[in-house]
């Protein structure tokens, strides 16, 4: 695999896990931490520039913060009732 083909096969995983709404709503620390370190990894070997590292880093920040807002005005589901938040 040429280094093109590594690069945007990398750059799809990370999107994939970026938009996994399943991951996200199961453990969204752990899914944060996931995609910074994924990010990470691809600049420490040189995938991907600083400046993608930067943007990329923003996109995960940005995913956290509105998972976050939207897991606290999500109305709960059905195996939620009657349990205390």
């Amino acid at each position: 695999m040429g280094d093109e083909q590594v690069r945007d096969r990398e750059l799809e995983l990370w999107n994939i896990l970026l938009n996994h709404e399943g991951r996200r709503e199961l453990a969204i620390e752990h899914w944060s931490g996931e995609l910074t370190g994924h990010a990470m990894a691809l600049a420490r070997l040189g995938i991907i520039t600083a400046s993608e590292l930067d943007e990329m880093l923003d996109y995960a920040d940005a995913a956290y913060s509105h998972a976050i807002e939207q897991k606290g005005t999500r109305p709960p589901c059905e195996g939620d009732q009657g349990r205390e938040a």
